[in-house]
């Protein structure tokens, strides 16, 4: 659709199912066999290990014989390429895609599956970030360098998510979901005001508004108890909801929202040495304390963010990003890397990268003083 077709037309968008709990593994055969014939797990070998075996099983009592494409390393077209030919020439008549794991298993098998034009169900191993809903996926080069944000025709078919799986995970992919699901609310209510479009084309609904205040609620309720069920190592009430907002609402958010300055940092912070490897949640939570002194937050809000920030664990400063060099050199590099964003105008004023370097340069001595 053209811009022009969608003016003064609000849109709104949604994965066609979404199954949450301990256990949701056992619903996978009958999800896949409303679907298509032929699943295909696309996945790296750890998570194969985890739930191959289930989900496999449960695909058998429904007549289905699942295959596994493995994933190894970035998201990358020539990877995504590889492992569709590799699944031909293994014969392999796949119309169903189980797009697992983490941000990289999942973002490969929605490739694999737009390439192949298979049915998509995912299954996400960690609550790290909000994509398991979403249409959207990000190719990356092999250096971990964001090379282009794609879209799926429509959002994922099934989403299931086993808490008893996500309970397990490393914490800090935990810690990454928060970070990341915690600026929809701010993001979306600039590419509010600024008059910005969602993935869908048009303009956010009420309904995406009010999904972000409750995705804002929970995270702010649940995060420090959720935290401690990883712990603990088995889901509780805290964790669910947790679950559920970083998944779901966190998903539902941003392409129904849209997306700001929190999210445009994650083009400018990779740039400068030490940072590559941090996970995308800490780069927008970091990008979110820009954004909020971007828009002329009062000291005593950046306070408690910043109190909130380390109750669970997400940086709050450059080097806590991973960053060698703090300088206004790395600094003016991360400016101009975001300025290539094209979230960058979904704010309530134009910004330039000495916007950026100068709120940075004030976050670091709030962070550090």
């Amino acid at each position: 659709m053209t811009d022009d077709h969608m003016n003064g037309i609000r849109a709104f968008g949604a994965a066609r199912r979404y199954y949450q709990g301990p256990g949701a593994l056992r619903l996978v055969g009958e999800v896949s066999a409303q679907l298509g014939k032929a699943p295909l797990l696309v996945c790296d070998p750890i998570v194969h290990d985890l739930l191959f075996a289930q989900a496999s099983a449960s695909c058998q009592a429904r007549g289905q014989k699942l295959e596994w494409a493995r994933v190894n390393g970035e998201v990358t077209r020539a990877a995504v390429a590889d492992l569709i030919r590799e699944a031909r020439q293994q014969g392999c008549q796949t119309d169903i895609v189980l797009a697992a794991g983490g941000g990289k298993g999942v973002d490969t098998g929605k490739a694999v599956a737009r390439e192949l034009g298979a049915r998509l169900v995912v299954l996400p191993t960690s609550a790290s970030n909000d994509g398991p809903c979403s249409k959207a996926f990000v190719f990356y080069d092999d250096h971990h360098r964001m090379e282009s944000v794609e879209q799926l025709s429509s959002n994922p078919d099934a989403v299931i998510v086993d808490t008893n799986i996500l309970v397990r995970a490393p914490r800090a992919l935990l810690v990454s979901g928060i970070g990341d699901a915690l600026c929809k609310l701010y993001e979306g209510e600039q590419a509010r005001k600024a008059g910005g479009r969602n993935l869908f084309g048009g303009t956010a609904t009420i309904a995406a508004q009010h999904l972000s205040l409750a995705c804002e609620q929970v995270i702010r309720e649940d995060a420090v108890p959720g935290l401690r069920a990883v712990g603990a190592g088995r889901p509780d009430a805290a964790f669910e909801r947790l679950t559920e907002a970083l998944v779901l609402l966190s998903g539902l958010a941003f392409e129904n929202s849209g997306l700001s300055i929190a999210h445009s940092m994650t083009r400018g912070l990779p740039l400068i040495d030490g940072t590559a490897s941090t996970l995308h949640g800490q780069h927008v939570a970091y990008g979110l304390l820009v954004q909020f002194l971007l828009e002329g937050r009062s000291a005593g809000f950046m306070a408690a963010q910043i109190r909130f920030y380390r109750s669970v664990g997400l940086p709050v400063t450059l080097r806590e990003l991973g960053a060698t060099d703090v300088g206004a050199a790395s600094m003016e590099q991360v400016a101009k890397g975001t300025m290539s964003s094209p979230h960058i105008n979904h704010f309530q004023r134009p910004l330039s990268s000495d916007d950026f370097l100068a709120a940075m340069q004030q976050l670091e001595g709030m962070s550090t003083s």
